[in-house]
């Protein structure tokens, strides 16, 4: 369990510098700002999901007993782990992923500045 907090954390961490590294810059002010941590938030959150069910697959599959049925039999249940456990990632972190993406593109961007010399 403690390997569980240690991935979800690391994940979000790195989601949430990942969009703070390489998001084009966000209007100055108070909706810019809200909207810069709600889309690094969720960019967090999206990672931090990616992270939770890679974490699942890995342990689903370690504790799935393949001598009670065969090998065959325990090579279709690990797959089946996968498939679930893939298309409970795809809608979760799509679906945060959705939203800060929406977010982001709402939000007012920043003016570029020229060089004027």
């Amino acid at each position: 369990m403690v390997v569980l907090a240690i991935v979800a954390v690391a994940c979000f961490i790195a989601g949430m510098w990942a969009a703070t590294t390489w998001l084009p810059p966000l209007a100055d002010g108070p909706v810019g700002t809200l909207v810069y941590f709600v889309v690094c938030g969720l960019s967090g959150a999206v990672l931090a999901s990616v992270g939770i069910h890679v974490w699942q697959i890995v342990h689903r599959i370690e504790i799935t007993p393949e001598h009670l049925h065969g090998i065959l039999a325990g090579l279709s249940a690990r797959a089946e782990i996968v498939a679930n456990v893939l298309t409970g990632l795809l809608w979760e972190s799509g679906s945060l992923a959705a939203l800060a993406l929406i977010a982001y593109l709402l939000a007012p961007k920043a003016t570029k500045m020229s060089a004027s010399n």
